[in-house]
């Protein structure tokens, strides 16, 4: 018997005999090696979505409130975008009347943009999208036809600056004092971020993947920035979160959100999740019919959706639901310790919906007349509650501090 036969019949010897065991590592290798292959370098979250935290004081610490004063100048209605930055300590709300308001950390008013709202040299007319450009210590305002006006909180005109692309653009953010970061709407192309140099007019489309739906609009950031660095969120049905490498212009993926069973498989959906590169409005039209139709299938399923989705060093917080009605469910997973919380259709209570995180400081905001059923008594202090029993209905918003251990 030859040396290569002897191997081989021992070889089939072993795996006759030790089948059971050959087979549960081939399992268990494919099973580590595809999520290897596609989670790569990228931490995985797990997200509970059935067992709802019953103690909250294992993972909040206290509630604080902040109401936003109430002036005739001040007064908000229909909030559409609320924005805070911790370096200039101001919160900017956008409303669907296209005015900004601004607030300083404690609720004082600041300003409003009203006077310069029109058609005027240092005025916008319309707004797609509002962000903090701490470059300038001003507020960025990009309006559809292209153009970033940059105001101070008290909105006098920093700078005008024209942005050429080929598609139109949408969400932004300011990377440097010349440099940003948007995205395109999903009518014109398929999923990209461009990078932009205002100065010297490079440009760089860089392709993300991973989007299964899209549906939600300005009122939920996808560019944030945390520190120094600075993040992109993907709106709609999408599990990854990336970083921004601002030297390399490129998105490096770093999260992956775990659903399991419940995560949303592309191949069963209908329609589209995003466009493609298009030239014709028959092409448009067709893409926007795919859109919709895929859309309306989720809104009307029991799919469960990650609508918010955020996150910085210590904490990732999503919010998730299965239609656009309902309470939906609060989900914050602590990156060092490895656990989850789960609030779930109001149990133990009801964590109004946050728009940002600050070191360990989850942000709301809330309708005065809605601020009891979002908050749990057991975490304010006596002030706290002082403050929440004095606000009136006719009010200004208020913002809702959840503090995390």
């Amino acid at each position: 018997m030859t040396t290569s036969m002897f191997f081989e019949q021992f070889f089939n010897n072993f795996i006759m005999k030790n089948k059971f065991v050959f087979l549960l590592l081939t399992i268990f290798y494919a099973c580590s090696s595809n999520k290897t292959q596609v989670q790569k370098n990228v931490e995985i979250v797990p997200v509970e979505i059935e067992n709802a935290t019953k103690d909250v004081s294992l993972f909040l610490e206290k509630i604080e409130i902040i109401p936003l004063e109430t002036t005739d100048s001040s007064l908000v209605h229909k909030c559409k975008k609320v924005i805070y930055d911790e370096e200039m300590n101001i919160y900017a709300i956008y409303t669907r009347e296209q005015i900004v308001y601004t607030f300083a950390g404690d609720g004082k008013f600041i300003n409003n943009s009203r006077r310069v709202k029109g058609q005027g040299p240092e005025e916008y007319y319309m707004i797609l999208d509002v962000n903090f450009n701490t470059h300038l210590n001003g507020i960025d305002m990009l309006n559809p036809y292209g153009t970033i006006y940059t105001y101070t909180p008290n909105f006098e005109l920093l700078l005008k600056r024209k942005v050429d692309m080929e598609f139109p653009v949408d969400h932004f953010i300011s990377l440097k004092s010349d440099e940003y970061v948007f995205t395109y709407p999903y009518l014109w192309t398929d999923p990209k971020v461009v990078f932009l140099n205002l100065k010297t007019k490079y440009i760089d489309n860089v392709d993300y993947g991973g989007t299964i739906a899209g549906g939600n609009t300005m009122e939920l950031e996808c560019f944030r920035k945390v520190d120094n660095d600075f993040y992109f969120v993907p709106t709609g049905v999408n599990y990854y979160c990336y970083k921004i490498d601002v030297e390399k212009k490129d998105l490096v993926p770093i999260l992956y959100l775990d659903f399991g069973e419940e995560e949303i498989n592309e191949e069963e959906l209908p329609g589209c999740g995003w466009g493609r590169k298009n030239e014709t409005d028959e092409e448009k039209q067709e893409i926007m019919k795919d859109f919709e139709e895929r859309y309306r299938f989720l809104r009307n399923s029991n799919h469960i959706i990650p609508s918010i989705k955020f996150f910085n060093e210590d904490y990732v917080y999503i919010f998730m639901v299965k239609t656009t009605k309902g309470l939906g469910s609060s989900y914050v997973y602590n990156r060092k310790t490895k656990k989850g919380y789960l609030m779930k259709d109001g149990t133990p209570f009801f964590m109004c919906p946050c728009f940002t995180i600050i070191n360990n400081v989850l942000y709301a905001i809330c309708q005065p007349d809605k601020v009891v059923d979002v908050v749990d008594k057991e975490l304010m202090s006596s002030e706290e509650i002082h403050k929440m029993e004095a606000l009136k209905e006719d009010d200004n918003p208020v913002i809702l501090k959840y503090y995390l251990k």
